[in-house]
């Protein structure tokens, strides 16, 4: 028994000496970084760069490489008593011969040296029974020291272990500035969006930045700074990169994006979309029946489709008394978005890659008009043949008006010889071609004149039927994407489904193929019968997520106001800084939801309207860590872009965002959004997640003490 009880306090003492050494290599570590990060000072300031007035430490999020602990330091620790005795006893004996050995080389060396040479031999014997000493003494650690230490220890491994990650998928490597102009592909401000909305509400965001980036850990982020600097656009950044020395060390992810189109406070109207604070999102949710849904009726589709089509006007028309009879709600409300559109392959006339895949390809009108709710709307299906070039090219259309009246029927002859007529599919035969003549741009021609500046085009998967008439539109609802009956968003039906099931009609029975008359009416007739419903009629995603919240509202009461999107912090507090005054529509949007707090003790949504880009910034840097986001919205007037001045209002937007970054906490994520100029409609994001002060890959705070 005795024996048992030696070797328990054996084992326990080995797991102190252990503990202990690992301490030790921690702080080792934690004072390499500080003595990094003091070095970082004293070599920006020996190469007379700008000095901080702020007394801030330069920081920057990229990789140094630094090896935090010395190979001969962790042999010292190796040769030492914390873990000599842990070690079976053949590699302890191997160990100590090899050190042994080499102690011995070192002793013949400096016996050689005898020419006025120090023997170091003596030295190094003192010092080492000295250290030797100094670590026995350290190992004598009473529980109260080992408890404190072992939580120390677990407190830095859960810090590491919460540390957010932003990494950037294909679709965000294809927008980054280091991709050449011509094969890049910007991302939308929408994407924008999705990010700030999971940054902030996490796994509950019903809008997800997974198709261009993904974050990970996301609650574990301190908090959000978003600095629009309005009239700085892509060309402008481009031009005077090299003005940007901070922000050039602050950011490695730097993307090309499309912006809303030239309108004051048109970035930030956008921003403050997303649900920014608790109250607001449950107002929403009440409204609307899911954040899903509120999403949903709550953005305008056509914002930045009308930064990349010929669209004259504003914005578009929004008023429930110019709703038609028949429809419960906006008919604009199932437009498909610009991001929606790239996503499912439609045709658009945006730059790099995809502007040479659609180089060929016309606007159904040459200049459009802002879509309204009354907007008309038109079913268009087509039919295609397999010609020699290995594609399905062309060979029929049908239109159908929202009366269901056939307002235009054609068939078409393909540019290639047609090898394969795909009959069961198409219905479409030799003998029903043997007489055709009409081409493709005859047809092109026809639905320019046909259609109106703000129709809307219905359709089943209608990407493939405008890539076969090779022509783009703003406006279209897709019935693939409207309805869904899996609950998975990209598991799509087929509108013969779809038409069985909420039509009560069965379509494409013909033995002789589809007919594409009867494919427009079914889509048409989809997308009217849901709008005589409502907005999740349809669509099994938006169903559950509603029924999901209703379950929740009932078994968690009034705590279920508080907890929504808490994570245990129910105070997600905003803050919009801006130079000037807020537009009214944003303070709408965001004061309506604040009418009944909900028992909420502090303003959720502070506005901070000053009279200059300078005392926003202070505003902005005083401020920052009381709010979960921060939204710093500068004016830069067409006079500071003016070739005298240019280079004096890079260098000043260069400092705000250097004094900007060191403000941020860490675990804090920075946004900085440039764009909004006559110039150029794209703009730039640049991302970064503070880490710790020397720049390396993790970042603990808390220190460890031995």
């Amino acid at each position: 028994m005795k024996a048992f009880a030696s070797k328990q306090e054996e084992r326990k003492e080995k797991k102190r000496k252990k503990l202990l050494a690992l301490a030790k290599l921690v702080q080792m570590n934690d004072n390499d970084r500080s003595q990094a990060a003091v070095n970082h000072a004293v070599a920006q300031n020996s190469e007379e760069t700008p000095t901080n007035d702020d007394g801030f430490v330069k920081v920057t999020h990229k990789k140094k490489s630094a090896k935090l602990v010395t190979k001969k330091q962790k042999c010292d620790l190796l040769d030492s008593d914390f873990c000599g005795e842990d070690e079976p006893e053949t590699k302890r004996l191997k160990h100590s011969k090899k050190l042994n050995t080499d102690r011995s080389a070192s002793s013949d060396t400096n016996e050689e040296n005898t020419d006025g040479s120090v023997n170091h031999e003596s030295h190094m014997s003192s010092t080492t029974e000295s250290g030797e000493e100094q670590q026995r003494l350290e190992l004598q650690l009473t529980a109260e020291q080992y408890k404190e230490l072992r939580r120390q220890l677990r407190q830095r491994k859960r810090e590491l272990e919460n540390v957010p990650i932003l990494r950037l998928r294909e679709f965000g490597q294809r927008a980054s500035l280091e991709i050449p102009q011509g094969q890049r592909t910007p991302i939308f401000l929408t994407d924008i969006q999705h990010l700030l909305m999971s940054a902030l509400i996490g796994k509950k965001s019903p809008c997800s930045p997974d198709r261009w980036c993904f974050l990970e850990k996301p609650m574990s982020l301190s908090h959000c700074v978003v600095l629009i600097l309005e009239g700085l656009s892509l060309y402008h950044y481009l031009s005077n990169e090299s003005k940007f020395t901070q922000t050039n060390e602050i950011f490695q992810t730097r993307l090309e994006v499309v912006l809303p189109p030239l309108k004051e406070g048109s970035i930030v109207e956008e921003i403050a979309q997303v649900p920014l604070t608790n109250v607001q999102a449950y107002k929403l949710i009440e409204k609307h029946g899911s954040l899903e849904s509120a999403v949903e009726m709550t953005k305008d589709p056509t914002l930045l489709v009308k930064a990349i089509f010929p669209v004259n006007g504003d914005s578009y028309m929004t008023d429930k008394s110019n709703l038609p009879a028949s429809d419960k709600f906006p008919r604009t409300k199932l437009l498909l978005s610009a991001l929606q559109m790239v996503d499912e392959g439609y045709p658009m006339p945006l730059r790099g890659e995809l502007s040479n895949r659609f180089k060929d390809y016309v606007f159904t009108k040459e200049k459009y008009e802002p879509v309204t709710d009354s907007s008309p709307m038109f079913g268009i299906d087509c039919e295609m043949c397999k010609t020699v070039i290995g594609q399905n090219e062309l060979t029929r259309v049908s239109i159908v008006n929202e009366q269901l009246e056939t307002v235009y029927e054609t068939l078409v002859m393909p540019t290639n010889k047609i090898v394969d007529y795909l009959t069961p599919f198409s219905g479409i035969t030799p003998s029903i071609m043997k007489t055709v003549t009409k081409t493709i741009k005859d047809v092109q021609r026809e639905v320019q004149e046909l259609l109106p500046p703000d129709a809307i085009l219905v359709g089943q998967s209608l990407n493939f039927d405008l890539n076969a008439m090779k022509m783009m539109h703003p406006y279209v609802i897709d019935t693939s994407m409207c309805f869904n009956l899996s609950g998975i968003r990209r598991r799509k039906a087929k509108l013969q489904t779809l038409a069985m099931t909420f039509l009560k009609e069965a379509i494409q029975e013909n033995v002789d193929g589809h007919d594409s008359v009867e494919d427009s009416l079914a889509s048409l007739k989809l997308v009217k019968m849901k709008l005589a419903n409502s907005l999740e009629y349809g669509d099994e995603i938006l169903t559950q997520k509603k029924r999901l919240h209703d379950i929740m509202r009932l078994a968690s009461g009034d705590t279920f106001r508080n907890n929504l999107l808490a994570n245990g912090n129910p105070d997600k507090r905003t803050a919009i800084i801006i130079n000037g005054t807020l537009h009214k529509h944003i303070k709408e949007i965001l004061t309506k939801a604040e009418e009944k707090k909900m028992q909420e003790t502090t303003k959720q949504v502070c506005f901070y309207e000053l009279d200059s880009n300078k005392s926003a910034i202070n505003k902005a840097r005083e401020i920052a860590l009381e709010h979960t986001l921060t939204i710093t919205n500068l004016r830069l007037s067409g006079q500071e872009f003016q070739l005298e001045n240019v280079e004096k209002t890079m260098t000043k937007l260069d400092k705000w965002i250097g004094k900007m970054w060191r403000t941020v906490a860490h675990n804090g994520m920075f946004l900085v959004l440039m764009g909004g100029s006559m110039e150029c409609s794209n703009g730039v994001a640049k991302i970064a997640i503070k880490k710790n002060e020397a720049g390396a890959n993790i970042s603990p705070t808390t220190p460890i003490t031995v």
